[in-house]
């Protein structure tokens, strides 16, 4: 890591810190967005499913419950209009049926179930309602009609007969009378019993009839007897044909209303399920989704405060290094990478470099000053005697090596004109660089600036020793 960070310029290193709490932002962002996406979706499949569902269901029962009313009041009531109302009603509920198939698989298979006991239902019903205008829908027409007709045509013949007449006039008119009212009773009333009755007045009457010594009059009253009894007993049977149709269609209700009513309870309950379901999701992920903020501000802030004191930590060893220097030689150096680019490893380098050169340049001071004080000592020694040899060795020695203090002077000039240029583009001014402490920005210039003095000093004190 090191190494790869010291390749990249400060700039670079910057521009890269950001670049990456951008990137870590992006991500946040983007996986919001996919979470507000994905909720989206199914809330939008909780109201095209689910309450589509509970909606057809609702419509469903509705047509289902018209239909059943409908059909009531066409029992009680036989109208044409009550049969229209269940056939729109019938329409209404194959239509909802139909949309609710379309819906998905599992609503498919229940609507099938829905759609053919609604077919069965509605044909029985056609089948009662044909059994009715077989009947007679009012009391003129069909079956309840010819009745009718019979009857006052076998009442208006017995009323014809006179005791004058005939000797069991009177028996006649009373069981006719009372063939009418039980009649009426089984009509009113409904019931077998009612119809046994009838039999049996039936009987007495043609039991009459075969004692009247009148061929005429018995011939017509045994054929009008004969008309009532059929047209009677026709009723009867499309009466007891209309019962079981009757009974057949409430079977068919009875099959069909607990699948429409349970197709409701279920549309409900998966309703409310999913939208519980889906609540605690959007809450949870709406938790995650803020822990996730979270931790990448925390990130950004560690990655960003771990970059601030790295290049902060090195800063300061670079102001207590050029602080030491100024007052002392220290053994210290900062540790550099090989082939770095960064302006921080490069002014390490330097301030090494600087530090060698101090560190030499006093080596050769302290033996330049021994050997001076040497020389002056035998100065003292051979005052006024001819010089030797040793002595004038001993004076180009001391000038070759102030010529090689001023060289290392001059290189230590180089180097610290380097640790300035540094110096000058760490700016401590500028505000773009919170990661520089201003204290140790303060530092390194002053310590720089001591070095230029210690260095200016050398360089013009250097040839007045020579």
């Amino acid at each position: 890591m090191k190494t790869l960070t010291s390749r990249l310029r400060i700039g670079e290193k910057i521009a890269l810190g950001f670049g990456l709490v951008i990137l870590i932002f992006l991500g946040v962002i983007l996986h919001d967005q996919r979470t507000l996406t994905r909720l989206a979706a199914d809330y939008e499949r909780l109201h095209q499913v689910f309450g589509a569902r509970q909606s057809f269901a609702f419509g469903i029962a509705r047509n289902m419950t018209a239909m059943r009313q409908a059909e009531a009041s066409f029992r009680l009531h036989p109208e044409l209009t009550a049969a229209m109302e269940v056939a729109a009603s019938g329409r209404g509920l194959a239509d909802e049926t139909l949309a609710l198939g379309r819906l998905d698989s599992s609503s498919a298979r229940t609507a099938t179930e829905i759609q053919w006991l609604t077919r069965d239902y509605l044909l029985r019903f056609v089948a009662l309602l044909d059994a009715w205008v077989i009947r007679g829908l009012d009391e003129n027409r069909g079956l309840q009609g010819q009745f009718r007709h019979s009857a006052h045509a076998l009442e208006a013949a017995a009323m014809g007969l006179t005791r004058e007449s005939w000797d069991t006039a009177d028996g006649l008119a009373l069981d006719i009378l009372q063939l009418r009212r039980r009649e009426k009773d089984y009509l009113l009333r409904g019931g077998d019993d009612y119809v046994a009755m009838v039999d049996q007045i039936l009987a007495q009457l043609a039991q009459r009839l075969d004692e009247m010594r009148v061929p005429e009059i018995q011939g017509m009253l045994a054929e009008r007897l004969r008309t009532y009894d059929e047209s009677f007993h026709a009723l009867v049977e499309q009466n007891r044909r209309i019962a079981v149709l009757g009974r057949e269609m409430d079977a068919a209700a009875a099959r069909i209303t607990p699948l429409v009513e349970a197709n409701l309870e279920l549309a409900r309950a998966e309703l409310t399920a999913m939208t519980a379901r889906w609540s605690a999701d959007a809450r949870a992920q709406g938790r995650l989704n803020l822990l996730i903020a979270f931790g990448a501000t925390g990130a950004g802030l560690i990655f960003a405060v771990w970059i601030s004191l790295r290049l902060a930590r090195t800063l300061r060893r670079f102001a207590r290094l050029l602080d030491r220097l100024v007052t002392e030689t220290p053994g210290e150096r900062i540790p550099v990478t090989r082939g770095a680019r960064d302006e921080v490893e490069l002014m390490a380098r330097s301030l090494n470099t600087l530090a060698d050169h101090k560190a030499t340049f006093v080596d050769w001071w302290r033996v330049a000053m021994r050997e001076a004080v040497a020389l002056r000592d035998v100065n003292r020694l051979t005052a006024g005697a001819p010089a030797h040899e040793e002595l004038l060795e001993l004076r180009q020695a001391i000038a070759g090596r102030e010529t090689l203090m001023k060289q290392f002077g001059e290189d230590l000039g180089l180097q610290l004109a380097r640790v300035q240029t540094v110096v000058e583009r760490l700016d401590c001014s500028q505000r773009q660089r919170p990661w520089l402490d201003r204290q140790d920005c303060e530092v390194l210039s002053a310590a720089a600036l001591r070095l230029a003095v210690l260095a200016h000093i050398l360089e013009a004190d250097t040839p007045a020793s020579g």
